[in-house]
């Protein structure tokens, strides 16, 4: 078969199309390692001396995959694996289990860095994110912390609740992770002692992520390297043991602190985190008097004017859209850089106040960027935005992501000119963009999480995702 450059195009082998195993991708060789991909025999050699990054896909239920041609590739490799990802599909754990197993044993993982475990569901080219409870569930087994020493990044993802933890395998402080940076534990059973034990023995940890876990009740946050931690309480109609508090006691290097799914039932409590600058995102319903004196009430006491000024990020749900509960955010948070709004319209807005006050700082000094998740050209989000427009002195880019069926066509665009009437707007070299596939929520990439490098995680033009994953 050719290409239409009139390249061949090299045909894999049954067994390894099954295994997930790809052709490798002309004139883009890998500079850092060699992805698990069946190589001609002129690059035979160099793929068995380099790193080795391995990547799974076991799809088939009856016979996952051909496990001899992953076991080949271990026992014949000459350096050593650097990067495990394995991903199955289907619920048929017990299939599982000892593959991994007998994987991990493998002395070409001695060493392994990145351990990535996923599963998830897929059945007749659909997938379904939740897998009925009284299907067979799989506990990870002992050779996965036989990997600790090594390990820099570990992800241990499920969509069903499949995925158990031992019970006895942290109570002793036996697990330890000397090395891990990045941690991400995703809708698997475990338990809050458990759970508080591994950390426990993550002595460098820079960057968490617990979501939708069963049997954890409430996470406390102690540690002196973390700097990102995203929290995601799960599904109202998850099971029992869904996460009800979050106490970030003693964080003294965090940054960023992401939250999705806490709504009113979930207790979030930041004792302290002197760093922190993004927050996000923060339930509807949410006002400032319960963030000063219960959310931040320790951050706030120790501040001379009872705000925090560290924020530079925020993004929150407001509904009804309203211009007083944004001035309430921004007096709390004055050096506020970035706002990022998700628009409801349930409810009716409270009595407005008849003059807003002059001189806020954060609209005088700091806010340089305003997204508008949920956009619909409607009279209330046409009065929140003309609030910033007018006010915000320093404004650089208002972005208007809306969600309406019909295309964000020019029609449209030109009419929403017309009614913020943009030319009366505070700041002149202010840039307004309108577009229809660029916030659809307030959700958060995990990846994005885990990226030190990006300072805000929630810019969605930062972003280079391939596999999308959130919070």
């Amino acid at each position: 078969m050719a290409t239409r450059g009139g390249a061949k195009k090299r045909k894999c082998r049954k067994d390894e199309l099954d295994a997930g195993v790809t052709p490798p991708a002309r004139g883009k060789p890998e500079a850092d390692g060699a992805r698990t991909q069946s190589l001609s025999t002129r690059w035979r050699d160099l793929f068995r001396s380099a790193p080795l990054n391995l990547g799974v896909e076991l799809r088939r239920e009856d016979e996952p995959a051909p496990s001899s041609l992953v076991s080949r590739i271990l026992a014949d490799h000459q350096a050593p694996c650097r990067r495990l990802s394995l991903t199955w599909y289907g619920y048929k754990s017990d299939l599982v289990s000892p593959l991994l197993n007998r994987w991990l044993q493998s002395p070409a993982l001695n060493g392994l860095a990145e351990f990535d475990l996923w599963q998830n569901r897929k059945e007749n080219g659909k997938e379904y994110w939740r897998v009925p409870r009284e299907e067979q569930w799989y506990t990870l087994p002992p050779s996965v912390f036989g990997l600790s020493p090594t390990l820099r990044i570990l992800s241990i993802k499920c969509t069903g609740y499949v995925i158990h933890f031992p019970s006895n395998c942290a109570e002793a402080g036996d697990v330890h992770f000397p090395h891990l940076k990045q941690l991400t534990i995703k809708g698997v059973v475990i338990s809050e002692g458990v759970l508080h034990g591994v950390l426990a023995g993550c002595p460098m940890l820079e960057s968490l992520v617990l979501s939708e876990l069963d049997g954890v009740r409430g996470v406390r946050i102690n540690s002196s390297t973390l700097m990102r931690l995203g929290v995601s309480s799960g599904l109202r109609d998850g099971p029992e043991g869904i996460l009800q508090e979050v106490i970030i006691e003693d964080a003294p290097l965090l940054e960023k602190l992401f939250l999705s799914g806490v709504d009113g039932d979930v207790s979030v409590r930041v004792l302290c985190a002197p760093k922190l600058d993004f927050l996000g995102s923060l339930p509807e319903g949410l006002t400032k008097a319960k963030l000063e004196s219960v959310v931040l009430q320790r951050i706030v006491a120790i501040s001379p004017m009872s705000v925090v000024r560290s924020v530079k990020v925020l993004v929150l749900r407001l509904s009804p859209p309203s211009a007083d509960n944004a001035i309430d955010f921004m007096t709390f948070f004055p050096c506020l850089e970035k706002l990022y709004v998700l628009l409801y319209r349930a409810g009716a807005l409270k009595r407005a106040r008849h003059h807003f006050p002059h001189g806020l700082e954060c609209l005088e000094l700091h806010l340089k960027k305003v997204v508008l998740i949920n956009y619909q050209g409607t009279v209330k989000d046409i009065n929140f935005a003309r609030f910033f427009l007018l006010n915000a002195k320093v404004l650089e880019r208002m972005e208007y992501a809306t969600l309406r069926e019909k295309k964000c066509d020019s029609k449209w665009i030109a009419d929403q000119h017309r009614n913020l009437q943009l030319d009366k707007r505070a700041s002149q070299g202010a840039q307004f963009c309108f577009k229809g596939d660029s916030y659809f929520s307030d959700d958060i990439h995990i990846g994005h999480i885990h990226d030190l490098t990006v300072a805000d995680p929630f810019d969605r033009s930062l972003c280079q995702c391939h596999n999308i994953d959130f919070l």
